[in-house]
């Protein structure tokens, strides 16, 4: 499976893991959980919060763009590099619905950890 062909976050961990010669045990434990859990995270990433994901991430030496397969949609032009000054133009080639609703998963995912850790300042 090539990576154009990758559909999801939980295929792209698993490509990388496998690349860089990891278990899923190993993963397990380094993230302080059983190997069941850590093949459930790779089956539904969905379920995983974000500060789980930069966790994977950093365990398999990439970036976080890397699992969430933005970084290949980011295009940047620099325009009139003259005396280092530079105006710089990011561009986003992706405008799938799926790239849409991974979008719209992690936002829902950060307010509601926005709102427990308001909650949890409201209580001290």
């Amino acid at each position: 499976m090539g990576e154009k062909e990758t559909k999801n976050i939980g295929d792209v961990i698993r490509l990388i893991r496998e690349e860089k010669n990891l278990t899923q045990l190993y993963m397990a434990k380094k993230l302080r959980v059983t190997q069941q859990a850590y093949s459930s995270m790779e089956k539904n990433p969905e379920n995983v919060s974000l500060k789980r994901l930069r966790e994977i991430a950093e365990l398999l030496g990439v970036e976080l763009v890397t699992i969430l397969g933005i970084d290949n949609g980011l295009v940047q032009q620099n325009f009139g590099q003259k005396g280092g000054n530079a105006a710089t133009k990011m561009v986003n080639n992706y405008t799938s619905q799926e790239q849409n609703e991974l979008y719209e998963r992690i936002i829902a995912q950060l307010k509601e950890e926005i709102a427990y850790l308001r909650t949890l300042s409201k209580k001290g």
